[in-house]
C-alpha cells in the first residue's frame, strides 16, 4: 500500500515561504481574503448555482473542475473553504497548479471526501517544494497526497479545483472558501450519524450487512473451522509435495531451474509459490479523531470493549491521534474474553483452507514463537538513516552514520534468525523519493543546500572525471569559476545545465546502489540463513532506481495495475536477475459498504475474484514471478485509517465475513499454481471491468 509520511527536517528548503506573508497569522495582522465564485472559469463543468460565496456545479467524469482566481498573486499561505459531495460514494477531488506556458498540471494535489457531508478542507501552498508526499488528514476528510514536480508559486499561472477522471459525472458543492495566512485548527461537522454499532456505514444497504448482534454471531460460527490447506497435494509449508528442486536447507531459499525460471524454495527443498495476504491480524484500527460525533456508538470506560480503544502518537506527524477497533470489538461481542484466539482461528481457516500459504508484510499470526502454520514475510522495523535527508526520505547514504545506522537496524535480525517459517524479510516499503517521477537523486543532492557526504562525492567525482573546471565547463555548458561552485545549492542543476544530465544520472545510479548495498551487508552478517527480499518500490518506471539488485536475495515491488507483466517485464528488461516477488496488489468496488474502491477499482466483487486469478497466475507464469501478496485481509475503516484511506480491499469485512466472490477465486488459483508456475497450464486470462479509482 501506497504509504506516505514526512521525514524529520521535511520543511528544511522552504526557502521560498517569504512569498507568504504574515506567516504566524498574527490577528492584528490578519487579512484574509475570499475567493469569489462568480469570476472561476470551468472547465467540463456545468453550473446549477452560484454567487461570490458558492458555486454549486456538476463536474465532467473526465477531470472537471473551477478556477480559483487571485491565489497565486495574493500572497497568502493557505486556501481554506467547504465541499459537499453529493453522491453516493467518495470522490477523488484534485487541486492542480498550471504554470506559465505549459498546458500540462505541474503539480497537484489529490484528496478524497466522504459523500454527502459538508467538509471543510484547506491546502497549504508551502506544500509546492514537494518536501511531502503524505499531507495527512483532517475531520471529515480522507487521504490527501502531493504529486508532481518542485513548483514555486510565482511560476504558478492558473490553480484549478476539480475532480480527478470517474465513471459518471458528479455533483459537488464549493463554498466560503477564501485566502489566509493562518492554519485552520477547527473543523466542523454536521449533525449527523454516518457508523453504526458495528463499525459499518449507516447510510447504505448491501448483501451481507450485518443489522443484529444474533446474525453477527451466526455469519462467524460460520466461518469456523480446521486450520488445514486446500490443496492436499501441498507440504506442510504450503510448497508443492510433488516438485523437490533442491535439498534442504532449513530454511526458504531460490533457485533457478535450467529452463530459466526463478524459484522459491520451502526449507525441505520443494517449489514454493507465495501466494500472499498483507496484515494478516484480525482487526481494523479506525482513526475516530475529531470525528467521534459521526459515530452511533462508542464504549465508556466501564464496558469490556473500551481495551479496543487507543491514543496515541501519529506514526508521521507526531500529532495525537485516538483509534478504536471495531472488527475486534465484533470478536469480542460474539466469543468474550477468548476473542483474540478466535480471531486468529477464524483466520487460519479462512486463509488457509482457500490457499494462502504466505502471511505479507505485516504478519501477525503466530510469528516467530516457533508455532507458525502459515509461512510469513516481514519488514525491517527501522531502515538506516540520517541526521540530514538529501530529498524526502533518500539519507545522505555516503555519510558513515548511514554505515552506523544500517549495523543498528540489522541487530532485530539475531531475534529472527533462527525460524524457518520466515521466508525472508523486506528491508523496508516504498521509498519515498520513488514517488517523484525521474527524480535524480545526484540534482538533489546539489539542490539541498546542506555539506553532505553525498555533496562531497560528487564533487570528488566530477574532479575525477573531468581533472580541471574549464572541461567541467565545456561539458556542461557552464561558467563555473572552479570546483568549489558546487559548494552552493542549486534550484534545478539539469535545468539549468543540461549537459549535466548524464553525470547526474550516473552519480545518482552509484548513490541508490549504496543505499541498497550498505544495509544488505549488515543484515547479511546479522542473518545469514534468510532471504533479503528487496524495497518494496513503488514505481516501476525509472530504471535508474533498480540500482542495487544484485545485493538482494529477490527484487521486491508494488504494483497497482490490473495485472502485473507490464511491471514485471520492465524489471527483467532492465538486467534484473532475480525472483521476483509483487509486495502488494488490489482492487476494491463500490457495491459492498465503503465509499472507495481501492488504488484500483473494479465494477463488483465478481470483477475482484477475476482480478486475483488474472494477477497471480499472470504472475505465476512468468519465468521470474515467485509470489504475490494482496494488500490487505481486512476492510479499512469506513471514516478512515490513520493516513484516512477507507479502502473497500479486504478478504474479510469489518465483521469478519469473508467475501465469497474473491475467497473463491483464491481457491480456484490455489489448486492450479504450480502447475501454471511450471508451464503445464496456461494461466487465467479473463480481465475484470475496471472502473477509475475512488479514494
Amino acid at each position: 500500500m501506497v504509504v506516505y509520511f514526512m521525514e524529520a527536517g521535511a520543511l528544511r528548503g522552504m526557502h521560498r515561504l517569504s512569498l507568504f506573508k504574515n506567516e504566524k497569522g498574527s490577528k492584528n495582522m490578519r487579512c484574509d481574503r475570499s475567493i469569489d465564485f462568480s469570476k472561476s472559469v470551468l472547465y467540463d463543468a456545468k453550473v446549477f448555482q452560484s454567487s461570490k460565496q458558492l458555486i454549486d456545479v456538476q463536474l465532467g467524469k473526465n477531470g472537471g473542475g473551477v478556477s480559483l482566481e487571485g491565489v497565486p498573486t495574493a500572497g497568502k499561505r493557505y486556501i481554506v473553504g467547504y465541499i459537499t459531495i453529493l453522491e453516493t460514494h467518495s470522490l477523488p477531488m484534485t487541486l492542480r497548479f498550471f504554470c506559465y506556458g505549459e498546458k500540462e498540471e505541474r503539480a497537484h494535489i489529490r484528496f478524497t471526501l466522504l459523500p454527502n457531508l459538508k467538509t471543510k478542507v484547506y491546502f497549504d501552498l508551502a506544500w509546492l517544494n514537494l518536501n511531502r508526499g503524505g499531507l495527512g488528514k483532517t475531520p471529515g476528510s480522507l487521504k490527501k497526497v502531493m504529486y508532481g514536480t518542485r513548483t514555486d508559486i510565482s511560476e504558478v499561472e492558473r490553480i484549478e479545483l476539480g475532480v480527478k477522471p470517474v465513471f459518471h459525472d458528479v455533483h459537488v458543492i464549493f463554498e466560503d472558501f477564501e485566502l489566509t495566512d493562518e492554519e485552520p485548527k477547527d473543523f466542523p461537522l454536521p449533525d449527523k450519524k454516518m457508523v453504526d454499532k458495528f463499525g459499518q456505514y449507516k447510510e447504505k444497504e448491501w448483501p451481507g450487512k450485518i443489522h443484529s448482534q444474533e446474525q453477527l454471531a451466526d455469519t462467524m460460527h460460520k466461518n469456523e473451522g480446521p486450520a488445514v490447506w486446500g490443496n492436499s497435494s501441498w507440504n506442510k509449508w504450503g510448497g508443492d509435495s510433488k516438485r523437490k528442486l533442491k535439498e534442504g536447507s532449513g530454511f526458504f531459499s531460490t533457485c533457478k531451474t535450467k529452463d530459466g525460471r526463478w524459484h522459491l524454495t520451502d526449507p525441505d527443498g520443494y517449489d514454493f509459490f507465495s501466494i500472499g495476504i498483507c496484515c494478516t491480524r484480525p482487526q481494523n484500527m479506525g482513526d475516530i479523531t475529531g470525528v467521534k460525533s459521526l459515530l452511533e456508538w462508542l464504549p465508556n470506560e466501564k464496558e469490556e470493549t473500551y481495551r479496543f480503544y487507543c491514543s496515541r502518537e501519529h506514526p508521521w506527524f507526531g500529532t495525537k491521534m485516538e483509534q478504536f477497533d471495531f472488527l475486534s470489538a465484533n470478536l469480542y461481542r460474539v466469543y468474550g474474553e477468548t476473542w483474540k484466539e478466535k480471531g486468529e482461528e477464524l483466520a487460519h481457516h479462512i486463509l488457509m483452507s482457500n490457499g494462502v500459504n504466505t502471511q505479507g508484510n505485516g504478519p501477525a499470526m503466530n510469528v516467530n514463537n516457533g508455532s507458525s502454520k502459515i509461512p510469513y514475510t516481514r519488514q525491517l522495523p527501522e531502515f538506516p538513516s540520517t541526521k540530514i535527508n538529501i530529498f524526502r526520505d533518500f539519507p545522505d547514504v555516503l555519510s558513515p552514520e548511514y554505515a552506523d545506522s544500517s549495523a543498528e537496524c540489522a541487530k532485530v535480525l539475531r531475534e529472527w534468525k533462527e525460524d524457518s517459517w520466515m521466508i525472508g524479510y523486506f528491508l523496508r516499503n516504498e521509498p519515498q523519493f520513488n514517488f517523484v517521477a525521474g527524480i535524480s537523486i545526484a540534482n538533489e543532492v546539489l539542490h539541498n543546500p546542506a555539506n553532505t557526504y553525498c555533496r562531497q562525492g560528487l564533487k570528488k567525482f566530477l574532479i575525477e572525471r573531468y581533472k580541471t573546471v574549464a572541461s567541467l565547463n565545456q561539458a556542461w555548458q557552464a561558467d563555473f569559476a572552479g570546483f568549489d561552485c558546487l559548494d552552493e545549492p542549486f534550484d534545478d542543476c539539469i535545468k539549468k545545465y543540461p549537459g549535466s544530465r548524464e553525470d547526474l544520472r550516473e552519480y545518482s545510479v552509484y548513490l541508490v546502489s549504496e543505499y541498497c548495498r550498505i544495509p544488505c551487508d549488515a543484515c547479511r552478517k546479522e542473518d545469514p540463513n534468510h532471504l533479503i527480499l528487496g524495497l518494496r518500490w513503488s514505481k516501476m518506471n525509472n530504471p535508474d532506481m533498480l540500482s542495487g539488485w544484485q545485493f538482494m536475495d529477490v527484487f521486491s515491488f508494488n504494483c497497482y495495475l490490473l495485472e502485473p507483466l507490464t511491471d514485471m517485464n520492465f524489471v527483467t528488461n532492465a538486467g534484473v536477475d532475480r525472483p521476483l516477488l509483487i509486495g502488494e496488489y488490489h482492487a476494491g468496488a463500490l457495491d459492498r459498504g465503503l465509499t472507495c474502491t481501492g488504488i484500483k477499482g473494479v465494477a463488483s466483487q465478481e470483477d475482484r475474484r477475476l482480478l486475483w486469478r488474472e494477477f497471480v497466475e499472470s504472475c505465476a507464469a512468468h519465468p521470474f514471478g515467485v509470489g504475490a501478496h494482496w494488500f490487505e485481509f481486512t476492510d479499512e475503516f469506513i471514516l478512515g485509517r490513520f493516513d484516512g484511506e477507507n479502502y473497500q480491499i479486504g478478504i474479510v469485512d469489518i465483521c469478519m465475513q469473508p467475501y465469497q466472490e474473491i475467497t473463491q477465486g483464491i481457491h480456484e488459483t490455489a489448486q492450479v499454481i504450480y502447475q501454471v508456475k511450471n508451464g503445464e497450464c496456461r494461466p487465467f486470462d479473463k480481465m475484470p471491468k475496471a472502473i477509475p479509482m475512488i479514494g
